[in-house]
């Protein structure tokens, strides 16, 4: 409930806890706009961001469902681990083994996996999603990336990580598509991270997808996007730091881009729901993210 004097959430005995737990978060915009769509539909809850050492995600996560917290989102790096502590996984959780949305109750962790959903909103808007791809990264929201686009049945999807490990989500992306979670006709071309890869994919290709960390330091740069994107292309991010040099390229290069911003948008308001069983406010929710 908002107090009157102040417009602040009041906190009292009977007020609920959701929250976020990653590692960093500092960063987030989930509690700005989470606390306001809470305050929108007068829900008397709070929403917090708990920083969360990969280490201690299970710890974590059994402390807050303890704690009778009522739901979390999950972040970078704890998605994989978060999937492993929830007793019934919704689709398409189950399949990629990767969590970003927890709902506390009575049977233990119940998950989803919004990040997936949204971004396929986001590519059901773009008419290129069934040219040629180029996802950048190997670990959980790479996963992510490729589930979200098999429904629309790319030619081919170029990957490219410094690493193709277990730890770094290779053998769920073994399993992913040994499972035939993808459609036959979906190749998936694993290339190493260097300037000749980077040029060749980029050139082929009608949409990046950034799924790694690069962005948030403004040292993080990728020369082969001032030669090889141009404004038939489109690049999408998942991360939305402001000062990103990756997604200042892109823009100079004249390509349509959708940073993170868009996509913690689309998974937020789906999160939001199924959290709190009432419709999002898209438009605090919204207002929020850009302002």
């Amino acid at each position: 409930m908002l107090n009157r004097k102040n417009n602040f959430p009041s906190i009292t005995g009977s007020t609920k806890v959701f929250g976020l737990i990653g590692n960093p978060v500092s960063h987030s915009l989930s509690p700005e706009f989470w606390n306001a769509a809470l305050a929108a539909t007068g829900i008397d809850a709070v929403y917090l961001a708990f920083e969360v050492a990969e280490a201690e995600t299970t710890a974590a996560l059994a402390g807050l469902s303890s704690l009778n917290v009522c739901g979390i989102n999950v972040t970078r790096p704890l998605k994989q681990q978060a999937s492993s502590f929830c007793r019934l996984l919704h689709e398409p959780a189950r399949s990629t083994g990767v969590v970003n949305t927890i709902k506390f109750g009575k049977i233990g962790g119940e998950g989803w996996n919004t990040d997936v959903t949204g971004l396929q909103r986001i590519l059901a808007r773009i008419h290129k999603a069934s040219g040629c791809i180029t996802i950048l990264g190997s670990g959980a929201s790479s996963v992510t990336a490729l589930w979200a686009l098999k429904s629309g049945q790319p030619r081919k999807i170029f990957q490219i990580a410094r690493k193709f490990s277990e730890q770094y989500g290779y053998q769920i992306s073994d399993d992913f598509i040994k499972n035939k979670h993808c459609p036959a006709d979906m190749a998936i071309t694993r290339l190493a991270w260097n300037n000749k890869n980077f040029a060749y994919a980029l050139e082929e290709s009608d949409i990046i997808i950034n799924t790694t960390p690069l962005g948030w330091s403004s040292e993080d740069y990728i020369p082969e996007f001032d030669k090889h994107l141009d404004k038939g292309k489109v690049f999408i991010d998942f991360n939305y730091a402001p000062d990103s040099k990756l997604v200042a390229s892109a823009r100079n290069r004249g390509c349509v881009v959708i940073d993170g911003r868009e996509l913690l948008f689309e998974q937020g308001i789906e999160s939001f729901s199924l959290l709190t069983g009432r419709e999002a406010p898209a438009d605090v929710i919204r207002s929020c993210i850009y302002s």
